[in-house]
């Protein structure tokens, strides 16, 4: 396993180099959840490859980080339940309706190891809205699925509860190209976690089923992309349903890159273990029920499921057809060469195709839902494609580990550095090690 412990070894020398300027940075709400990702993604390779940070001479805990990232989202948890929006001062948040969801993941993932590992407490902040991390996060559910702003497709028609599309903020109702990211995952993140056995997850009652949250996840793609996605594949990148017209048509290469991470990080949690078997009592890998999920065998939202597997291979497509020559980058806006060559998509489509790969060829689990194989000239280019777009990458990273000329915090509409570049840094480099690890293993090396 000499091939695959090398895999391991340069991912922990980007983990040196990326996370102190990603845990250096102040962070907006979603930049909280995509930097609890990025570490929650490394410790589950690092479980899975049987090895831990201190044995790989990195100083870091990532359950210890993932639990002081969590608390203080509660820390900053509004009264409506939505997750570190709240500002110093007088208490005001931000306007994201769906940005603070971003985090549920690492917070489902919290909960399932404290309720059934008794060495496994993470209390909640003194003084928070919310009981436990628990409460914290289905408060969030709660504000999504009932208070969250959403309008129709059409006005002019009758729509089902089913038809409406969540807006991205407060202060407007908008569908936004970010929003697939920042929603459906974490959806398809609490549909998975109430499928688990009783003795992982409180023994509280909990709204909402399963199937009604992954068909939720589900739809919010599906309905989105009629709004935003082009003929092309391509994804404008916001809608605005108060003026019933593009506040922002732009094909934003960022934008597509958060269509495809997060389509292909839900279709993860499908395939993938919430805990490991040994984070389990059982020790056994523990995964989600697909039958639970309306995604077994006979279950009735495989073809949504397609449909959604679709957009992502259409989506990933397109983007690709805007690769420039000799860089392996993306203009910010896909199709406009005035406008600035950007770092950052290159990473979320190398994170989304190594993650695509893995899948078809190392989860029986993601093949039991019965989705189409890729095509093996697809597979051979499109990790071609990946190779390339990874170093591309590595080499806008600088000696202080930040990875430059990513869309800049602030602001977002010129070259800079940003708390979501570093994260996808991170992400990237744990996919290309997790599907190394997988290949390698595979081939006895």
């Amino acid at each position: 396993m000499a091939s695959a412990n090398s895999g391991i070894s340069s991912l922990c020398e980007r983990l040196n180099l990326l996370l102190p300027p990603l845990l250096s940075t102040q962070r907006s709400s979603w930049e909280q959840g995509i930097c609890a990702q990025a570490l929650l993604e490394s410790h589950r390779f690092f479980v899975e490859a049987q090895t831990s940070p201190k044995a790989q001479n990195l100083p870091y805990d990532f359950v210890q980080w993932l639990y002081a990232l969590a608390h203080d989202s509660l820390v900053r948890q509004a009264p409506d339940g939505r997750l570190a929006v709240l500002l110093n001062g007088n208490g005001a948040s931000d306007a994201g309706a769906v940005d603070p969801a971003c985090i549920g993941e690492t917070l489902y993932y919290l909960c399932a190891r404290e309720a059934n590992d008794a060495a496994m407490s993470f209390p909640p902040p003194r003084a928070a809205v919310s009981d436990s991390l628990y409460d914290g996060v289905e408060k969030m559910l709660r504000y999504i699925m009932e208070s969250c702003p959403r309008a129709p497709l059409d006005s002019n028609e009758p729509t089902s509860p089913d038809q409406l599309l969540l807006s991205h903020r407060t202060d407007a109702v908008q569908i936004w190209s970010d929003t697939i990211y920042m929603l459906s995952p974490f959806l398809a993140s609490a549909a998975a976690f109430r499928t688990l056995p009783p003795s992982y997850r409180p023994d509280t009652p909990a709204p909402y089923t399963a199937r009604a949250l992954m068909k939720k996840a589900l739809q919010q793609i599906d309905l989105a992309a009629t709004v935003l996605e082009k003929a092309t594949g391509e994804w404008a990148h916001i809608y605005d349903f108060g003026r019933r017209d593009f506040k922002r048509a732009a094909l934003w290469g960022v934008g597509n890159g958060w269509v495809c991470a997060g389509i292909i990080r839900m279709f993860n949690t499908l395939a993938c273990p919430i805990l490991s078997a040994s984070e389990s009592p059982d020790q056994r890998d523990v995964y989600p029920d697909l039958d639970q999920l309306g995604l077994g065998s006979n279950g009735d939202l495989r073809p949504l499921l397609r449909a959604v597997y679709d957009i992502l291979l259409n989506t990933l497509r397109a983007c690709l057809r805007h690769k420039l020559p000799g860089t392996a980058l993306f203009h910010d806006v896909l199709d406009d060469p005035h406008s600035f060559v950007e770092t950052n998509l290159a990473q979320m489509l190398a994170y989304t195709i190594y993650r695509l790969l893995d899948l078809h060829a190392h989860s029986a689990r993601f093949r039991a839902l019965g989705l189409p194989p890729l095509f093996s000239d697809d597979r051979v280019v499109w990790e071609q494609e990946a190779d390339a777009m990874r170093e591309a990458a590595r080499v806008k990273t600088d000696r202080w580990g930040f990875v430059r000329d990513v869309c800049g915090s602030p602001t977002f509409n010129k070259p800079g550095t940003a708390a979501e570049g570093q994260a996808w840094g991170v992400m990237m480099e744990v996919a290309w090690a997790q599907y190394s690890w997988h290949k390698q293993s595979a081939s006895g090396k």
